[in-house]
């Protein structure tokens, strides 16, 4: 019985990945060569010992073990024609066969093939035939049979598997090693270019934009390209065209438009090189053109734009050299913008998670709708005016559109209760910073704002809940969100209240600043009470939607 295959024997045997399909020139003693020394290969990662068959006439080329004895029924022969990968035969007499295709194209096939006892070393009446043929005496025998391996199928399929993908490795192993080689050979003359992508990739940061990056790449350009021109085209980046030139001459966006519109239909895998525009009909149209080299900026997929160099200095030509550096240049750029895309994409989903989120919990509570995005917007504030920017800014801000989102596990009765909450209900409102923590906790984006959501409720003096956290210990974005909190929660009118007034508002923060609230912040509240004034008024408790600020 035949049992499976293996891919990775389907790519030993084709040896593309020695470079190619097999040359139909090559001589036919090199494939055999090259045959035998995989199967020697094969038999030293495994210890099987093994045969290397012609398949198309099923004469033995060579074997690992001058004193093996072959023992190959005629069936095996046959099969040995047919095979497609590593394959298993598995006999009723407690033998078995396996076969490696070595070589296979269209003129010839070369297979190796052993075999093992399956169960228990038994002397079978064909080996023992085969032994008298060879003229071997009852001893040899004996010590040949010793000498067999006892595999259970499964095993031995194992077994070859992994030396084949073992050679499969070294070869590529061999093929990057090559490659290194002729990369040191050239080492000299892309010193440059390395040296220009290497600074290029230290740049490669989300918050680094396609300009500051484009003119970075350009000021290299020029350096290591002297040329009458070299310019950087983002073509439609957020909606608008960002042309970046370092040109002698004048090149402007609707020339080099022109030009790109000259290659319609061009495979742009390729970067396009002319040397000679004066000999094509491109000189018509662009008279003043000698040479160019002409790169899309793309991540193999989307079209972000253009690098151009044309009009070489000292009357050179453009060559193999330029035409990568540019080539790498841009691919660099496409990737960048890529990922600024699929950066956008995320802080996007992410956001209309967090709108969905709030939704949840407006449904619940809606007499306190907008009051998270009242708070987050405060809270931003506060932290601008403490000296925070970037990063930070849109973490708090989100932490504090979700600082209450635990409260969609407590009772909605609870929550909407319009006199005095008892012991037990307060309690119940007190595990909402803990439950929000624990909803979120497992969203690895959303680790950064998780302080503000366990924390928000803890007091300087360390009489807050839920950790009973004192002064500094408290997370920062806490000791904000706790300030911005208090002065909506305080000042928003409810239908079972009207709002404090601003004056009593301040008396108490100004009485609870360093034992409620972090004396820092309530000074920075201070500071821009009259814009928090103004923020608070605009948003007030009927808005419905929320509105995304961005931090300048």
């Amino acid at each position: 019985m035949a049992l499976g295959t293996t891919d990775s024997v389907k790519k030993l045997s084709n040896f593309s990945k020695c470079g190619g399909e097999w040359d139909l020139d090559l001589h036919q003693d090199a494939k055999i060569d090259l045959a035998i020394s995989r199967m020697k290969r094969v038999s030293e990662l495994t210890g099987l010992t093994m045969f290397c068959f012609d398949s198309d006439n099923g004469i033995v080329l060579d074997k690992t073990n001058a004193q093996s004895l072959p023992f190959f029924p005629v069936d095996i022969l046959n099969e040995i024609q047919h095979i497609d990968g590593l394959t298993l035969v598995e006999n009723t007499n407690g033998v078995t066969h396996f076969l490696i295709p070595l070589v296979e194209d269209e003129a010839h096939r070369i297979t190796a093939a052993g075999f093992v006892f399956s169960k228990e070393k038994r002397k079978l009446t064909e080996m023992v035939l085969a032994a008298v043929q060879r003229e071997w005496a009852a001893e040899e025998l004996d010590a040949w049979l010793e000498n067999q391996r006892v595999l259970d199928t499964k095993s031995l399929h194992a077994l070859l598997s992994l030396a084949l993908l073992h050679i499969e490795e070294e070869q590529q192993l061999t093929i990057l090693n090559e490659e290194v080689d002729n990369l040191s050979e050239c080492l000299d003359e892309t010193f440059e270019e390395i040296s220009l992508l290497h600074e290029v990739a230290q740049h490669l940061k989300i918050s680094e934009s396609p300009e500051q990056l484009g003119k970075l790449c350009l000021d290299r350009i020029g350096t290591l390209i002297e040329a009458e021109t070299n310019i950087i085209w983002f073509e439609g980046q957020g909606n608008t065209s960002q042309f970046m030139p370092d040109c002698t001459a004048g090149f402007d966006e609707v020339a080099l438009a022109r030009l790109v519109a000259q290659f319609d239909g061009y495979n742009w895998n390729q970067p396009l090189v002319i040397n000679q525009v004066e000999n094509s009909l491109l000189s018509l149209e662009f008279p003043d053109l000698h040479n160019l080299v002409l790169v899309p900026i793309s991540d193999g997929s989307n079209s972000y734009g253009w690098i151009l160099s044309c009009n070489l200095l000292k009357s050179e030509e453009y060559g193999t050299i330029q035409a990568s550096l540019l080539n790498s240049v841009a691919s660099f750029l496409g990737t960048h913008l890529r990922n600024i895309d699929l950066y956008a994409q995320q802080e996007e989903l992410m956001l209309s998670f967090v709108k969905s989120f709030i939704s949840t919990l407006d449904a619940k509570d809606p007499y306190t709708r907008g009051h998270s995005e009242r708070v987050a917007l405060i809270a931003q504030k506060l932290a601008k005016q403490l000296g925070y920017s970037g990063e930070f800014l849109q973490n708090i801000y989100l932490s504090g559109l979700l600082h209450d989102i635990g409260k969609i596990g407590v009772n909605d009765g609870i929550l909407r209760k319009e006199g005095k909450l008892t012991d037990e209900e307060f309690a119940q409102i007190q595990k909402h910073p803990m439950i929000g923590y624990k909803i979120l906790s497992g969203i690895k984006k959303l680790k950064n704002i998780l302080p503000g959501i366990r924390n928000h409720h803890e007091q300087i003096d360390g009489l807050g809940y839920p950790d009973r956290l004192k002064g500094t210990d408290i997370p920062l974005m806490a000791r904000i969100i706790a300030v911005a909190d208090a002065y909506d929660a305080m000042g928003s009118d409810r239908p079972y209240r009207n709002g404090m007034p601003l004056e009593r508002l301040e008396i108490i923060f100004r009485e609870g600043k360093g034992f409620q609230w972090d004396s820092d912040v309530i000074d920075a509240y201070f500071e821009i009470r009259d814009e928090i004034i103004r923020l608070s008024q605009k948003y007030n408790d009927e808005a419905t939607t929320l509105v995304y600020f961005s931090p300048n």
